[in-house]
């Protein structure tokens, strides 16, 4: 099998184990999209590394405050097809990190 072809499978993999957790309500619509979202950036575009860095320092630092809700907000709320709008986003969770470690 050719690295595309892999490429593809985890690709269909993935999408369909997102949609079966949202059929099955273990996520919500908009976590649902946002996972698609990022699937589609990550494994078709091969875009957006400063985004993939913030989601691990914000996974690898996750304490369920409130502030790691009004980041996982933002991240859902994010348009993955709006630079300027990701780019505002990245900022602002950068920030929120930031200030939790105060």
């Amino acid at each position: 099998m050719t690295f595309e072809e892999k490429n593809k499978k985890l690709y269909a993999e993935s999408a369909s184990m997102i949609a079966d957790m949202g059929v099955r309500d273990k996520l919500s619509v908009e976590e649902m999209k946002f996972l698609l979202s990022l699937l589609d950036v990550v494994v078709v575009k091969k875009d957006q590394p400063r985004l993939i860095q913030t989601l691990r320092n914000w996974v690898e630092t996750n304490k369920d405050s409130e502030i790691d809700e009004i980041i996982k907000a933002t991240f859902l709320a994010a348009d993955f097809t709006d630079e300027e709008s990701m780019e505002q986003c990245l900022q602002l969770v950068t920030e929120l990190l930031e200030s939790r470690e105060d």
